[in-house]
């Protein structure tokens, strides 16, 4: 795969098959020992960012999650191959579409097996975003392009506004960074539905965006009504699939699509590279802005 300095790509995945054949015809009891010591041990900083929350490394989870992936060292090391032949690429129209050119700064994706919670997302590693991947969790070889958009372009955005100090669960940042990265995808590969921008190209979620629609009245002045919003609850009626007390029967995610409607309602006067480069007190105002009588999707 073709290299370029605006990438830097740290694969876990071989030391995660090694760990695994280490646990091959050893009692289960002592696989997440080895979990620790063949994998995460040799990756202190990646695992520290991960389980900030110390809730990583319980024992009873990483046995079964070591026993569901120990027949797949084949599978797992294909799908590392196809996600890191679509990273070059990818990473690089990304960087085009927000003007990113740093070559002291690129993007730095991690590759790794998690824990089943996520196939990717942008988060925190050594003071600025890098882009997390995990192959268990991804969909067959070669079809997580728009993931790798999408979170691509989140660590991209970090580089130009840091992102990363924003609040965690604040409502108009979300609205934001994720209408930003969802834009940001469906310019680089154009020419499919909305919906698989949305949802990384997952099927059937049509009746999802009909809902939206049908809805949009009611999930527009929700939205507005908590733009200031900065605790969990609120960010997890919007943009999470957990059930929240406050979401009710709210779509779920239905936040993302309020961002990319807003996001393209800035695009009308703004570049992807202005949007980007906002720090929190503009994007508060210009999305205030936005948002005021945003008509429905088409």
């Amino acid at each position: 795969m073709p290299a370029t300095p605006l990438l830097r790509v740290r694969d876990l995945v071989p030391d995660f098959v090694a760990c695994l054949d280490e646990c091959a015809g050893t009692p289960a009891a002592g696989w997440p020992d080895r979990w620790r010591s063949r994998y995460l041990a040799r990756h202190p900083d990646v695992f520290r960012a991960l389980d900030r929350g110390g809730t990583c490394s319980g024992a009873e989870e990483v046995a079964e999650v070591l026993l569901g992936l120990r027949d797949r060292a084949a599978d797992l090391a294909a799908r590392t191959e196809a996600v890191r032949a679509l990273l070059p690429s990818g990473v690089a129209a990304v960087c085009d579409a927000l003007a990113w050119s740093d070559t002291t700064d690129p993007v730095e994706c991690v590759v790794l097996v998690g824990l089943h919670r996520a196939n990717g997302w942008a988060d925190e590693l050594d003071g600025r975003f890098a882009l997390f991947l995990a192959v268990e969790q991804l969909g067959p070889p070669g079809d997580d392009r728009l993931l790798v958009l999408h979170e691509a372009a989140h660590v991209v955005h970090d580089r130009r506004a840091g992102i990363h100090a924003w609040p965690d669960h604040g409502v108009a940042n979300a609205l934001l960074t994720e209408g930003l990265a969802t834009q940001v995808s469906a310019e680089v590969d154009p020419g499919r539905p909305d919906e698989d921008y949305l949802w990384f190209g997952r099927p059937g979620y049509r009746a999802w965006w009909d809902e939206c629609r049908g809805r949009w009245p009611e999930i527009l002045g929700r939205v507005c009504a908590d733009l200031d919003a900065t605790d969990p609850e609120h960010h997890a009626a919007y943009f999470l699939m957990r059930d929240s007390p406050l979401g009710g029967d709210l779509p779920k995610r239905c936040g993302y699509l309020v961002g990319l409607a807003a996001v393209r309602r800035l695009r009308e006067r703004h570049t992807l590279p202005e949007i980007a480069a906002w720090s929190l007190p503009q994007v508060r105002a210009e999305l205030g802005a936005a948002l005021a009588d945003l008509p429905v999707p088409a």
